[in-house]
């Protein structure tokens, strides 16, 4: 049986699950929660599924697993056929760990501050008064893009598949500009050509059309 995934497609870190899915040839049951009319939070949701009301969350063989990195790490150990994604050298799975965390901690708290409270709150944000905070982020990810051209390294891994989505996402409503950021434009444009970044894209479009109807960025 395919393993469950409830999930929201304009949520970056559902589509890095999808992402991954895609890439490892992996067919998942997708059930879409509703945020806007809180969902998550039903009781059959909470008692059965996720009593920490997040997506995305993963059913496998009875198994719940969510946030999704863990998600990722567990799909690739059960369902990859190597090591190329999540390496098993322990300097490069250390780097990667570290982008990870660089997902979790610093970039998905925009997700968190900024694009939740727009889209599901009906909160007036201004994001100029992230604009500083964001471009540290960005002027970050051009720093670890100067020598290799995916973000741990010489080829694409789970750290890639995660950060893809969210930073993204980002420039939905803080444009990312190539005389600023060449290297970080390059590796979204390099992503782009990804067979799997239709699983980004299609989340991207649903982000756009929701943050074009409530007239709050730029984008």
């Amino acid at each position: 049986m395919a393993p469950t995934l409830y999930m929201s497609e304009i949520s970056p870190s559902c589509r890095a699950v999808l992402m991954t899915a895609r890439i490892l040839g992996l067919t998942l049951k997708v059930k879409k929660i509703d945020l806007s009319k809180n969902e998550q939070f039903t009781p059959h949701f909470l008692k059965q599924i996720n009593p920490q009301h997040t997506i995305p969350t993963l059913i496998d063989n009875g198994y719940a697993i969510w946030d999704s990195h863990a998600i990722i790490a567990f799909l690739i150990g059960k369902y990859g056929v190597d090591d190329e994604l999540y390496s098993s050298d322990i300097m490069e799975r250390a780097l990667i760990d570290q982008r990870l965390h660089f997902d979790s901690s610093v970039v998905n708290n925009f997700t968190r501050t900024i694009l939740n409270p727009m889209l599901y709150e009906n909160v007036f944000i201004d994001v100029d008064d992230y604009k500083d905070s964001i471009y540290k982020t960005y002027s970050i990810m051009e720093k670890f893009l100067r020598s290799y051209p995916w973000i741990a390294g010489k080829k694409l891994t789970v750290a890639d598949l995660s950060l893809i989505p969210s930073i993204t996402s980002l420039d939905v409503i803080v444009p990312i500009k190539r005389e600023d950021y060449p290297n970080l434009k390059n590796w979204m444009e390099r992503a782009e050509h990804l067979p799997c970044y239709i699983e980004n894209e299609n989340g991207l479009n649903l982000l756009r059309d929701m943050l074009q109807k409530k007239c709050c960025c730029p984008c």
